[in-house]
């Protein structure tokens, strides 16, 4: 399976932008390609314009936050914007979460400020039991005289 494609005259190619629907509130749109006339530059921000109307690039962190919360994606440190729909691992020492159960060195995490680990500690710990179908509940298990604590699967 592709995962990008090479566009073509006929294809029909939408971006995520912004309207601005009053002084300082905004709405996200998908922009059609087809429909913009021009795109330039006002005050630093990319505008696409199409006959009626003019459109805002996202550019910045916040921008993207303010509208993809909704789905899932939060602010974990100052320089990423987090899908904690996706993560399956929080490593507390290298302040990391990670997208798969059992990353390697080549796996892909972001990182996690440190206050927002802990402000953040039960929203991240929710989000890896759904994401790996574990549940926060714990039993504790004998193990050689001394007692073990361990997470249960959803299927116990």
């Amino acid at each position: 399976m592709e995962a990008s494609k090479s566009v073509t005259e006929e294809t029909i190619m939408v971006i995520p932008v912004l309207r601005r629907i009053g002084e300082q509130e905004t709405e996200l749109v998908l922009l059609d390609l087809n429909d913009v006339l021009y795109i330039n530059i006002e005050k630093r921000n990319i505008v696409y314009h199409t006959l009626d109307e003019k459109y805002y690039h996202m550019s910045t962190l916040s921008e993207l936050y303010d509208h993809f919360f909704d789905n899932g994606f939060d602010l974990l440190d100052k320089t990423n914007l987090v899908n904690l729909n996706k993560i399956k691992k929080l490593d507390n020492k290298q302040g990391k979460v990670y997208f798969e159960e059992n990353p390697t060195g080549d796996s892909k995490y972001a990182t996690v400020a440190f206050i927002k680990q802990k402000l953040f500690q039960n929203v991240i710990s929710r989000a890896i039991a759904n994401n790996t179908n574990t549940s926060l509940e714990y039993t504790a298990k004998p193990s050689n005289e001394s007692f073990r604590i361990l997470p249960r699967t959803s299927e116990e």
